[in-house]
């Protein structure tokens, strides 16, 4: 009984970034090529949000606006690449550069991974 408080923030702690990862859509956009890609930006919600440059083995991650039923692009230049439907919760986008002009996009199964697993590694 003495620990009970302590358990039960613990598990506070390990649960609440997972109800944020239910409530949201995200992307993350990796690099795996071995060159620096320019002019990297994706589109959502009827806006450009741009990412300028990813070096090689670079990733970034950001959650996306809820806003309904949309289309995720991901825009290298002037080239267009994946056009994934999304909605504001529940759709989690991987995206792997595998070069300037190969661009694979997936959909992550939403209890394969965790929020802080997918944000930081």
């Amino acid at each position: 009984m003495r620990h009970l408080g302590a358990i039960v923030t613990l598990l506070i702690l390990m649960i609440t970034p997972n109800l944020v990862w239910l409530a949201t859509s995200s992307v993350k956009i990796h690099n795996i090529s071995n060159q620096t890609i320019s002019a990297v930006a994706y589109s959502a919600c009827e806006k450009t949000l741009p990412i300028e440059t990813l070096l090689p083995g670079q990733s970034i991650f950001r959650f996306l606006e809820a806003c309904g039923d949309d289309t995720l692009e991901i825009l290298i230049g002037s080239s267009r690449f994946c056009q994934t439907y999304v909605e504001g919760e529940l759709y989690h986008v991987d995206v792997v550069i595998k070069t300037q002009n190969d661009v694979d996009c997936n959909y992550d199964d939403l209890f394969s991974s965790l929020l802080i697993k997918k944000a930081f590694w």
